[in-house]
């Protein structure tokens, strides 16, 4: 009796050795294989924050994840899950003068490129709304590059949808050379080759393939 209990006891005590050495398996590391550049530099949750530009407060970001990589070539931020950014014209009380949201975002610190993707949204002080499935923006050239399913709603409900448009917003301008449908309160006219203004009250269109009064033809879906 007194043999059996020997070897029950050693046979626990061989269990914890083993336990432990697992254990400190498990939680101890010598670094290797570990890429420092590839590893965020900082990983922030539940963020609302202002940015500054040139050291005055330009935008205003919402977001529940923020990645910051300053330690790669390219130094970039990404958002997974969703972002929210705007562009403030008077910081004094906050007045929004631009908003964008989507799914996810990447921006490029070095070429001041932001990259929106999934379910963008972008309001603009005229009261216009652009919705498409991803988007670009060149912070030094001031232009955004629309992709995907792409409808601009101006605030007199008219619309343009196409599947690749830009907005030079230095000089106020959409332009594309893709094909685009504009819907206005009594017609629908579609073409190829499109340019207006940010209201899209002046407009041209270089091919027009049809124009149609609305209520005599239903026009099929892009």
């Amino acid at each position: 009796m007194k043999e059996s209990r020997y070897y029950f006891i050693i046979a626990i005590l061989i269990i914890i050795l083993i336990a432990s050495g697992c254990k400190d398996d498990i939680g101890t590391t010598d670094g290797k294989g570990m890429d420092p550049s590839k590893m965020p530099t900082m990983v922030s949750h539940n963020v609302q924050t202002l940015l500054s530009d040139s050291g005055e407060t330009r935008y205003r970001i919402t977001t529940k994840t923020w990645q910051a990589f300053e330690n790669q070539e390219n130094p970039h931020w990404i958002f997974p899950d969703g972002l929210i950014a705007e562009e403030l014209e008077d910081t004094t009380n906050f007045k929004v003068k631009m908003s964008m949201k989507c799914d996810s975002a990447h921006y490029d610190r070095n070429l001041r490129m932001l990259n929106l993707v999934g379910n963008v949204t972008i309001h603009d002080n005229n009261g216009g709304e652009i919705t498409c499935d991803s988007a670009y923006y060149d912070e030094e050239k001031t232009l955004w590059s629309l992709n995907s399913m792409v409808i601009i709603t101006n605030s007199d409900g008219s619309k343009i949808e196409t599947n690749q448009m830009y907005w030079d917003r230095k000089s106020n301008k959409y332009y594309s050379d893709s094909f685009i449908r504009m819907r206005s309160k009594d017609k629908i006219l579609e073409g190829y080759g499109y340019e207006s203004n940010d209201r899209m009250t002046n407009y041209s269109v270089n091919k027009v393939q049809a124009i149609v009064p609305v209520g005599d033809t239903k026009m099929p879906s892009m």
